[in-house]
């Protein structure tokens, strides 16, 4: 069941028009009534928002006949419209997910510790999708703000390609390699060279920035555009695919290897399972044993990221140092338990500070 939200502890933020005075005649403004009421979600808790109305004071005033209400633009700025938090926690939530790469669990954790803010992760994930627009409906400030440092350094561009499927149309984005600052985006069906000098490349041409340097992945027709439309420019290809194509043939014998573990380990592995499910839950080896088998099951679902995180080297690895775990407590040997051993139970009977003046070791 859902629990109203007390209101009677929570701040009020007043609001007025930033000018005191009306704009067309001079006169001062007057207080009408509250334009409207808002409860926000700021960083620092709920408040009560009000944005009151003024009027001209002047009865002979065009606007004083029309009935124009004055009201602050601070207030209008709090927030976007449809939304109940304010545009503070929209740019953090977004700033912690795009710079700091924080999950969906952590920024709620984060807001809510503490008993600060009243958000649901369902609510985070639609906070970070308003974050995208405000992110992509201010592209080009940023870029007006940067367009005088291109113009005096040059830019070095990054092209990359997504392509979903073969026949598909495949997305082509051009950014600024210093800043991360996106010029132009296309999509083309077709990837001929003539057309990517003429929907990807000429438009980053005609903003009239030196280019100094072009990246981008071994595509044939790519090169060639980029030398009709770029001539003399230097043109590299990107290191990670080159890294990742050069180190396709050991993907794919790591990717055999691991297969190869999981089948050979996963029939012993139930078998072991089954073992544990019939000992008692008192015995101490089950939780030791099953804490072993869980180890085991989540190391075998160790994903890749060649050319240099190999899933199949990770699982030996994680097998090689529970292999040797395992040998070393077999080398130790059983350990006592103080909780059964026999002195506990000679001086079970007598106090506390009897067993402590006793001598009993507490470790077993």
């Amino acid at each position: 069941m859902k629990r109203a939200k007390h209101n009677h502890h929570v701040s009020k933020l007043y609001y007025r028009p930033e000018p005191t005075s009306c704009p067309r005649c001079g006169h001062p403004l007057k207080r009408a009534y509250p334009w409207w009421r808002k409860y926000i979600v700021f960083l620092q808790g709920r408040s009560l928002v009000i944005s009151i109305g003024y009027r001209c004071s002047n009865p002979n005033c065009l606007d004083a006949r029309h009935r124009r209400i004055h009201t602050s633009r601070a207030a209008e700025r709090l927030t976007v419209r449809g939304s109940s938090f304010a545009l503070e926690v929209i740019v953090q939530i977004g700033y912690w997910r795009f710079w700091k790469h924080w999950t969906i669990a952590q920024i709620h954790h984060g807001l809510t510790a503490q008993g600060r803010l009243p958000i649901s992760e369902r609510q985070v994930l639609y906070l970070i999708g308003v974050f995208l627009v405000l992110h992509r409906c201010t592209y080009h400030r940023r870029l007006e703000a940067l367009a005088g440092y291109f113009r005096r350094h040059g830019v070095f561009i990054g092209i990359d390609a997504l392509k979903p499927e073969k026949g598909n149309t495949a997305l082509y984005v051009a950014r600024e390699l210093k800043f991360g600052s996106v010029l132009h985006v296309a999509s083309a069906l077709m990837t001929d060279h003539t057309r990517l000098e003429r929907h990807v490349l000429q438009p980053v041409k005609n903003r009239g920035y030196r280019v100094r340097g072009v990246v981008s992945d071994d595509e044939p027709a790519l090169g060639i555009a980029v030398a009709h439309v770029f001539p003399g420019v230097s043109h590299q290809t990107c290191q990670l695919h080159c890294l990742r194509d050069a180190a396709q043939p050991i993907a794919d014998a790591d990717r055999t290897f691991k297969k190869a573990l999981k089948q050979a380990l996963r029939a012993p592995l139930y078998a072991v399972y089954r073992k544990l499910d019939q000992l008692a839950s008192s015995d101490p080896c089950r939780r030791v044993l099953t804490t072993y088998a869980d180890l085991i099951r989540s190391t075998l679902t160790e994903g890749s990221k060649p050319p240099f995180a190999l899933g199949g080297l990770r699982v030996f690895e994680d097998l090689a140092r529970l292999a040797a775990s395992l040998q070393r407590s077999r080398q130790k040997g059983g350990i006592r338990s103080w909780i059964n051993c026999w002195l506990w139970f000679k001086y079970g009977v007598r106090s506390p500070r009897a067993i402590a003046n006793s001598g009993v070791n507490g470790t077993g």
